[in-house]
C-alpha cells in the first residue's frame, strides 16, 4: 500500500538560504496539520491575508514561511553573518558553532522545544530495517522525516513509502534511490507535537547572546581593514568576501523582523509579554527592514549595487566589482554602509537587554 503525506511545501520556498530550517519549516506544515483554508498572518499588511496580491494564491507556502522566519530567529541563525555548515568560514560569527558543526543534538533539540516536537534520530551506522521501520510509523501517523543523505550539507523529506520505496521530498517530489539508506548520514524523525518549551525570556537572551558575540567586532574590524588594503592583485578576493559577507545578514535580518512581526506564529505562541513583544517588533523592524530607515536590508542592496552586484549578475561578484573596489568612493561608502549593519545590531541587542530588564 502506498501512503504518502499531504500539505506538502516544495523547498525552498522564496528566499531561503539554509536547508535545514527550509526541510524543517515544510516538515512542520505537515506536522502541526496546516492547510489551505488556515488564515495566515501578513506581516506586511498587519492583517489575515485576503489574497490581494499574487502571494496569497499560495497560502501552505505563505505558512511555510512564517514557519522558516521563527525557526532562523530561534536559532540565532537570523543574527549571524554566515551559516555554520559552510566550513570555508572559520570561526564562524555564531557562539555554538565550531568547524565542521553538523547540526548537533543541542541545536536540533533547541529547536524542538521552541517548536513543539519530539523525535527520534538515527546516524549512517544505525541499521536500514530500524531507520525504515521508524520512517514508516511516523509517516503512518502524519509526520515526516528529515533525511540527509550524500550530500554533506543538504537535507530532504521522508513523506511517505510504498512497500520498501521511500518517498522524498525537496523541490519535488520523488522516490529514493533503494540505496538511499547506504549514503545516509543522519534522519531525524519526527514522532509528535509537544507543547512548546522554551520560555520568550530564553528566546531573547539567546539572541542577545548571538548579537553581542565577540566575533562581530572581529569581523567588523577584519572588513574595515580589508577595505584599506585593496589592491590590483586582491581586488577580486576582496569583492567576493564583501558579497559574501552580504549575502547574509542582507536576508536573515529580514527573516529576524518577519518573525517579530507576526501576531501568530511559533514566535509570538510563547510570547509572555504582548507590550513587550510590540516594542521589540517595531524597533526590530526598524532597524531591519522598514524603508528610508537605513535599515540592514536596504544597506544591504547599497552594498550590492557598490560592488555592481544585483539579479543580472545572479547576485555574484564580475570583473566589474574588482574594478569598483578599487576606488577609493567605493571603499569609503562600502566602510559607511557595513558600519550601518553592524549599529543596526548593536541597538537591536541594547533593546533586547533594556526589554530583558523588565521580564
Amino acid at each position: 500500500m502506498k501512503k504518502i503525506l499531504e500539505h506538502q511545501v516544495p523547498f525552498p520556498v522564496n528566499a531561503e538560504s539554509d536547508n535545514f530550517t527550509a526541510a524543517l519549516a515544510s516538515a512542520l506544515v505537515i506536522a502541526r496539520g496546516y492547510t489551505e483554508e488556515m488564515p495566515y498572518w501578513c506581516v506586511p499588511n498587519r492583517r489575515y491575508c485576503v489574497h490581494c496580491s499574487p502571494c496569497g494564491e499560495h497560502p501552505l507556502e505563505n505558512h511555510q514561511g512564517s514557519v522558516y522566519h521563527c525557526l532562523l530567529t530561534a536559532s540565532t541563525l537570523a543574527f549571524g553573518f554566515d551559516y555554520p555548515s559552510d566550513d570555508t568560514v572559520d570561526p564562524h560569527s555564531l557562539p555554538g558553532f565550531s568547524k565542521g558543526w553538523r547540526w548537533d543534538d543541542g541545536f536540533v533539540n533547541t529547536l524542538a522545544r521552541f517548536a513543539g516536537f519530539s523525535y527520534l534520530r538515527f546516524n549512517g551506522a544505525s541499521p536500514r530495517e530500524e531507520v525504515l521501520s521508524a520512517i514508516k510509523s511516523s509517516v503512518d501517523n502524519g509526520f515526516p522525516t528529515l533525511l540527509r543523505l550524500e550530500n554533506e550539507t543538504e537535507w530532504i523529506l521522508a513523506v511517505g513509502y510504498e512497500a520498501d520505496t521511500v518517498y522524498g521530498l525537496d523541490s519535488q517530489l520523488h522516490a529514493l534511490s533503494d540505496n538511499w539508506h547506504s549514503v545516509m548520514r543522519d534522519a531525524i524523525v519526527i514522532t509528535g507535537n509537544t507543547a512548546p518549551d522554551m520560555s520568550y525570556k530564553e528566546l531573547l537572551e539567546r539572541i542577545v547572546s548571538a548579537l553581542s558575540y565577540e566575533e562581530h567586532d572581529a569581523l567588523e574590524k577584519v572588513i574595515m581593514d580589508a577595505l584599506d588594503h585593496v589592491t590590483p592583485e586582491n581586488a577580486m578576493d576582496t569583492a567576493g568576501m564583501m558579497c559574501g559577507i552580504n549575502g547574509v545578514p542582507i536576508e536573515a535580518r529580514w527573516h529576524a523582523a518577519e518573525s517579530f512581526g507576526g501576531a501568530e506564529n511559533l514566535l509570538s505562541d510563547i510570547c509572555t509579554n504582548k507590550e513587550i513583544h510590540s516594542r521589540l517588533s517595531e524597533v526590530i523592524s526598524d532597524r531591519y527592514v522598514t524603508e528610508g530607515k537605513d535599515e540592514t536590508h536596504g544597506i544591504g542592496w547599497q552594498i550590492w549595487a557598490a560592488l555592481g552586484v544585483g539579479p543580472k549578475t545572479g547576485y555574484d561578484i564580475t570583473e566589474q566589482s574588482a574594478s569598483l573596489i578599487l576606488q577609493k568612493e567605493t571603499q569609503e561608502t562600502l566602510k559607511r554602509l557595513f558600519a550601518k549593519i553592524f549599529e543596526n545590531d548593536r541597538a537591536v541587542c541594547a533593546e533586547i537587554r533594556a526589554c530583558l530588564e523588565k521580564l
